[in-house]
């Protein structure tokens, strides 16, 4: 019989969270074979955790309406989750709260296996009442497996047997490739004016259109430079920076497979961007911007704080490039060891 497994992720929000879901749906594929995917849709256009629960104590027409005409294609509210055979949480720091009550509530009614693959945090924490709901420690304590992207998360999570493991957006790709050289160098495109979680801080943007014009100078004529967009509020400041500038932009998460296999060296804010990079065999250089930016350390991946002198940062690029083959054929060995050690640990803990 195919299982039902439902994962809890974002979809049409943040194509990074889209990229851990791949990578998860990949690795558990080699473990199980097929499987019916469900998401949990924490896209919170879709799933208004507040609104919906100050709606719900007011006993009105609007309410139900509201609550009751949820038509996203994922996980519903008011439907019971009796399909489901295991749920998994693919990563990102969206793994407790609100937003996920149904979830969990849905895991302890239907005594539902439970695995945390790459999830991650963006400060300290302790599990204990005052970060985890009851019904959060239940299940985390009943969990077939947790893996963790950083080094916060494992702690935060300890006394409990969780495992430190590179994200799993190193999985998002099935295909790969060595790069011998480079011709083409993709840039992430980000600014400050874009809607909270997809957005940069004044003082990123502000650094990232300094480096940006002097990397067009520097390495302009020698190789052919392309800007990446993750977000749609992208798109109109991106023409008042680089109004003479090519950017690639898709609504569809899967694309950007296509979109970044196009380049040989990656450099850009978005943790995930250079995580499906560095699935693909392109070595990636991280404008380190926040405490989430140390899981790219699973990707191989430089990193160059926000800040740091430009001729630091052009001298790393050019040590990229000169060093271009090696990195990659190292990150492709660090693929096959890290996915080696996700299988060993599915086959050990998740049972079917």
């Amino acid at each position: 019989m195919t299982m039902n497994i439902v994962f809890s992720t974002t979809r049409q929000w943040n194509p990074g969270d889209e990229f851990i879901l791949m990578g998860c749906m990949n690795l558990l594929s080699e473990h199980m074979g097929d499987f019916n995917p469900i998401i949990f849709n924490r896209n919170p256009q879709t799933r208004r955790a507040r609104k919906v629960d100050i709606i719900k104590m007011i006993d009105n027409k609007l309410g139900k309406d509201f609550i009751e005409k949820f038509l996203d294609n994922s996980v519903k509210d008011r439907a019971p989750m009796d399909y489901a055979d295991m749920v998994v949480f693919a990563g990102s720091p969206e793994w407790r709260g609100r937003r996920t009550r149904k979830l969990y509530d849905s895991i302890l009614e239907f005594n539902l296996p439970t695995v945390f693959l790459g999830i991650g945090t963006s400060g300290p924490f302790s599990f204990n009442d005052e970060h985890f709901s009851p019904e959060e420690q239940k299940v985390f304590r009943e969990a077939q497996l947790i893996t963790t992207r950083d080094k916060n998360t494992l702690e935060g999570l300890q006394p409990l047997k969780a495992q430190h493991l590179p994200c799993p957006a190193l999985f998002s790709s099935k295909r790969t490739k060595i790069v011998k050289n480079v011709k083409r160098i993709a840039l992430m495109y980000g600014t400050n004016s874009a809607v909270a979680s997809n957005n940069v801080s004044e003082k990123t943007y502000q650094y990232m259109m300094e480096v940006y014009n002097r990397i067009l100078a520097d390495f302009g004529a020698e190789y052919e430079i392309e800007f990446v967009s993750h977000y749609i509020d992208e798109l109109s400041p991106f023409k008042r920076d680089f109004p003479n500038q090519p950017v690639r932009y898709s609504y569809d998460a899967k694309d950007y497979l296509d979109v970044y296999d196009r380049y040989d060296l990656v450099i850009g804010y978005r943790v995930h961007g250079i995580g499906i990079s560095a699935s693909l065999g392109i070595p990636g250089i991280m404008l380190s911007h926040d405490e989430r930016s140390v899981t790219v350390k699973g990707f191989e991946a430089e990193l160059v704080n926000i800040g740091t002198d430009y001729s630091i940062f052009k001298e790393n690029i050019k040590a990229t490039i000169s060093n271009i083959e090696a990195k990659s054929t190292a990150l492709q060995k660090h693929k096959d060891e890290t996915r080696e050690k996700y299988l060993s640990l599915f086959r050990e803990h998740i049972k079917m």
